[in-house]
């Protein structure tokens, strides 16, 4: 018997061991299954990733080469190419954003025997300090002439000699041999050796050759962008990698091998057990991407799915293996002994009951969703994941879509309850992975769910279904999330092209407007002509062109204004015409002068200039206007040939007329009748005036015609004297007038210049007094006058500044001409001459003079004169003494 038992034991527990060895391999194979199931995901999502990222790639650097592209045909077009055009033509690109540019330069080809000549000729086009000098042996050097910064920087990048790097020269080479764009190797660029050694990254510069508009396309240069490595990668793939992956770009040599130029390290941690390689053609190269990634840090690549089903699967199988050790032991037990076989009965639905619960709390763990329905639509299992979807079970199936709040994934459309997965499975489908969307109370926003279901077959005959609920609204916001990155990419792109259209648009627009204003220009009876910073004559209307050389090669103010002279018939040298003034800042106003016109003959006219800028205040060019005035100057000469004639003549009879008036006021008795007196001062003050007049008329005609017969004048004692007879009279005040206000005037160093001491004296005399005269009522004058002088200047700067009344701003630009005077003068005495013979003898000493504002009130005059000697020592400042009085004088 006990043999027996023996072998009956044996065979239970090998069949059981059968049983939980077989289990135990089922779950370990699913948990594997559902873990290589992952991993393919995460392989899917990086490959994904990586084509992103390559599209990325591929379009930043295909608008590398559109743009260079474009600006290789727009510096072509141009002739000839000025630094001014070359920046209105790269300017666009600045605002473009491309991702690591620094910047884009044109470069020329120059051999060592045309260093001299080269150098000349583009600087004569906008870039004056060019300075070409070679740093390599080569018979051909390659230097960069214009250049637009890109990555923020000011600094100058013209002069360089290219040939210094052989990575460079090769892609300028072969740019020039193939006429298509082409791609260095990586290299350091010459702009960023300077830099400190923690800063310079490896770089790549993209070549485009230029030609010329004519049938001939002569090869004039090229365009070169540089761009830098890691700035590329950091700007273009941080936005598409998400730090998920880390991304390596290795750049194809011209050997053929590969150089890492750049990693982006994500900041995602974990062992980069994925990868991917693609491959992006760039220009005449080939890019390689190396793409790594955690795979667990995926979306949807890491889940505990696989460990919770081979933990399930052991489990049941140890539950199975314990209940096939039991059933087998029991019924042996059984044919023992009833109550040993009772006992174990009642043991074996314990251990069933425990096996259910323990069942029941795997299903309670999992969290995806599990609904277990009858024929008839009754809920028998309906888990807490489930519940947290749905909420509580037990509604009839044709209420479930309203009860539930199921909707299709549109969220509007509700889910027909005959689609419904758990009910078609009970008709004997079995739906996969049906997509819909749960919205209720518990979930307010909606959660997006992927249902599968399957028919539940019994032995006893009944049937039933089970559904299984996937969570995926974390999957479906990350693919949006991709979604949304393509189509902004596919946006960027299309907002480029439209960019692209409206530069064409806006370059035909201002054609047809150059043409337009051309025409209005050619109609006016008035020469105009504009330059840019450079010097270089950008358009000249037709009144213009006929005033220059015949052969219309005027393209420079040199030759522009060869044929112009001041008055006294010395030329106007180029750095005095109006234009190169105006490129100075200065405004000229009614510069008188004489051309020479191609027919021989000769004409007066009156030139105006004035500085261009652009929106931020930049000089960008200048422009003059010339009025014809040889009708105008022949009336004046005769108005002022009448003026000193009948000036000189009516000075007797007034000076007689002074005589007798101011013997008969001697003579007056005492008791004369007031107002006899009192009529023979108003004769006394008309003969004044007129007398005034007369010495203003003589000196405003003698100021342009008389003989000029410059000497050294010491400044310093001219002033000093001019002031001590202004103020004379004010030294010895009369004891019945109004309280005398002495003027305070300070006099700073002044120079010793070469100029007419007589008309040096009058202009003196004209300014001082109406600085003392103009003043504020009830207030003495206050007068500054100094002067300053650049080192290395031959000319000095000479400032009157007053606090009186100052001028008008609307009188400012008349106020030098003749018989003009301020509308807030009032009634103090002038005959409106005074500052026009100023301005007639600056024009004689080829000076310059100008009226402003003095800050804090009041005027400030300027006029500038030639210095005789620069090493002369200026005397001291000093200022004007006060009058003493003495009790005699009182």
């Amino acid at each position: 018997m006990e043999r027996y038992w023996a072998v009956v034991r044996s065979s239970a527990l090998t069949l059981t061991a059968l049983v939980a060895v077989t289990g135990v391999l089922l779950s370990i194979a699913v948990g594997a299954t559902l873990a290589s199931g992952q991993r393919a995901t995460a392989a899917e999502q990086l490959e994904r990733r990586a084509t992103l990222i390559a599209e990325a790639v591929a379009g930043e650097a295909g608008r590398y080469i559109d743009s260079l592209r474009t600006v290789a045909a727009a510096a072509g077009a141009f002739e000839p190419l000025t630094a001014a055009t070359f920046t209105k033509v790269t300017q666009p690109l600045a605002d473009m954003g491309l991702a690591g540019a620094t910047s884009i330069a044109f470069l020329v080809p120059v051999a060592d025997g045309d260093l001299t000549a080269v150098q000349a000729r583009w600087r004569a086009r906008g870039v004056p300090d060019l300075a070409l000098q070679p740093k390599s042996a080569a018979g051909e050097h390659i230097f960069s002439i214009f250049s637009q910064p890109l990555d923020g920087t000011t600094t100058p990048r013209h002069s360089i000699d290219v040939t210094q790097s052989a990575s460079a020269t090769r892609a300028l080479t072969e740019a020039r041999r193939s006429g298509r764009v082409t791609l260095s190797d990586p290299y350091q660029l010459i702009i960023d050796q300077q830099l400190p050694p923690e800063q310079r990254q490896l770089s790549f510069v993209f070549t485009a050759p230029v030609y010329a508009a004519d049938a001939a396309r002569t090869f004039q240069g090229w365009v070169m962008l540089g761009i830098r490595g890691f700035d590329l990668i950091g700007a273009t793939l941080t936005r598409v990698s998400q730090n998920l992956v880390d991304v390596t770009l290795r750049a194809q040599r011209a050997d053929g091998t590969y150089q890492p130029v750049a990693t982006h390290q994500a900041q995602a941690t974990g062992d980069r057990d994925l990868t991917f390689d693609a491959q992006i053609p760039v220009a005449d190269r080939i890019w390689q991407l190396h793409i790594a990634a955690a795979g667990r840090r995926l979306p949807g690549a890491a889940t505990g799915m696989p460990t919770v089903a081979a933990g399930a699967g052991a489990t049941l199988t140890l539950l199975l293996a314990g209940l096939v050790w039991a059933l087998a032991t029991g019924r042996t037990r059984a044919r023992a002994q009833v109550q040993a076989a009772t006992a174990d009965l009642a043991a074996a639905e314990e251990a069933a009951r425990d096996q259910a619960d323990l069942l029941t709390a795997i299903m309670d763990c999992i969290s995806d969703g599990v609904t277990v329905i009858d024929r008839d639509g009754r809920w028998l299992l309906h888990n807490p994941a489930a519940n947290a979807i749905f909420g509580a079970g037990g509604a009839q199936p044709a209420t479930w879509q309203e009860h539930y709040g199921l909707y299709l994934p549109d969220s509007a459309t509700p889910f027909p309850t005959a689609d419904i997965p758990l009910l078609k499975a009970l008709h004997g489908e079995e739906p996969e992975q049906v997509e819909m969307l749960v919205r209720n109370t518990a979930h307010p926003d909606g959660l997006i769910i992927s249902v599968s279901a399957r028919p539940l077959h019994s032995n006893t005959g009944h049937t039933g279904a089970v559904a299984v609920y996937h969570d995926i609204t974390a999957r479906k916001a990350a693919d949006a999330q991709l979604t949304a990155a393509t189509d902004a990419l596919r946006t960027e792109l299309a907002a480029r092209t439209a960019a692209e259209a409206e530069l064409r648009a806006a370059r035909d627009a201002l054609e047809q407007q150059k043409a337009y204003l051309t025409q209005i220009l050619d109609a006016l009876d008035v020469a105009v002509i504009t330059c840019d910073t450079s010097g270089a004559i950008v358009h000249a209307n037709l009144p213009a062109r006929r005033t220059m050389p015949a052969d219309g090669n005027a393209a420079t103010l040199a030759t522009a204004f060869a044929g112009l002279s001041h008055l006294d018939g010395r030329p106007v040298s180029a750095d005095d015409t109006p234009l190169a003034r105006a490129l100075r800042g200065e405004d000229v106003d009614g510069m008188e002068a004489v051309v020479a016109l191609p027919d021989g003959s000769t004409t007066a006219v009156l030139l105006h200039a004035r500085t261009l800028t652009d929106t931020g205040g930049t000089i960008i060019g200048a422009v003059a206007a010339s009025y014809n005035v040889t009708v105008l100057r022949e009336r004046e000469a005769d108005l002022r040939a009448f003026a000193g004639v009948a000036a000189h003549d009516l000075r007797a009879p007034l000076a007689a007329l002074a005589g007798h008036a101011e013997i008969l006021d001697e003579d007056l008795p005492a008791d004369t009748d007031p107002a006899l007196r009192h009529s023979l001062h108003r004769i006394r003050a008309g003969v004044e005036r007129m007398r005034r007049l007369i010495d203003d008329l003589l000196a405003y005609a003698t100021a342009r015609d008389a003989p000029l017969q410059p000497e050294a004048v010491d400044l310093h004692e001219l002033v000093a004297d001019v002031i001590a007879e202004r103020i004379h009279h004010l030294r010895h005040p009369t004891t019945d007038g109004p309280p005398v206000l002495f003027p305070d005037i300070y006099t700073g160093p002044l120079p010793v210049v070469r100029a007419d001491k007589a008309m040096i004296r009058q202009l003196l005399d004209n300014l001082i007094g109406n600085a003392i005269k103009y003043t504020m009522p009830g207030q003495p004058a206050r007068i500054d006058i100094s002067a300053h002088q650049r080192p290395g200047d031959d000319s000095a700067r000479i400032e009157i500044a007053d606090r009186g009344i100052g001028i008008p701003d609307t009188e400012k630009p008349h106020v030098f001409a003749s018989f003009r005077r301020a509308g807030n003068h009032g009634d103090r005495p002038g005959t409106g001459l005074g500052l026009a013979i100023c301005q007639r003898i600056i024009d004689r000493h080829h000076s310059t003079i100008s009226v402003t504002d003095n800050p804090g009130g009041g005027t400030r005059i300027c006029f500038t004169l030639p210095t005789a000697d620069p090493n002369t020592t200026d005397p001291p400042a000093v200022r004007a003494a006060p009058p003493t009085t003495t009790a005699a004088d009182r």
